[in-house]
């Protein structure tokens, strides 16, 4: 499986136009070569910085098997039908300096993982581990400005 994006390649900085601070639009996000099996994907966005803490910038699960991509903007405009934003997008926005932003997509062997509205990342992960056939991380960088 392979996640990439239009909007910036890995380990890329991410254009300024995507941060909270600007227009805080979601990028676009396409992927590929989904194992056999998959019945849905989900969707995190995590600042590791040791400042933000793992702080999730986007959580989305239930996302149809179907579905290869999320156009840009998709986060406020609309997310593929039966897709569920458990965290809404919040555009990078480091305290100062550059952060790194990790998307990962999960192909999951279940149609729709326990996820509650408000999940933690340990919660997410605890939710999808048993149910996770492949994973691929994006990460950009973004710097204050």
């Amino acid at each position: 499986m392979k996640l990439s994006s239009s909007t910036f390649a890995e380990g890329e900085e991410i254009p300024q136009k995507y941060g909270k601070r600007a227009q805080n639009v979601s990028p676009h996000l396409t992927w590929t070569d989904g194992p056999p099996g998959t019945r849905s994907y989900a969707l995190t966005v995590v600042d590791w910085h040791p400042v933000a803490r793992g702080y999730i910038h986007w959580m989305v699960c239930d996302i149809p098997a179907t579905t290869t991509t999320f156009m840009e903007g998709a986060a406020s405009r609309g997310l593929p039908e039966g897709s569920r934003q458990v965290r809404p997008y919040a555009g990078p926005f480091p305290p100062a300096g550059t952060h790194d932003y990790e998307f990962t997509l999960y192909a999951l062997d279940i149609a729709t993982p326990n996820i509650l509205p408000d999940a933690t990342l340990d919660d997410f992960n605890a939710a999808v581990a048993s149910h996770t056939l492949a994973t691929d991380t994006l990460t950009g960088h973004f710097t204050k400005r």
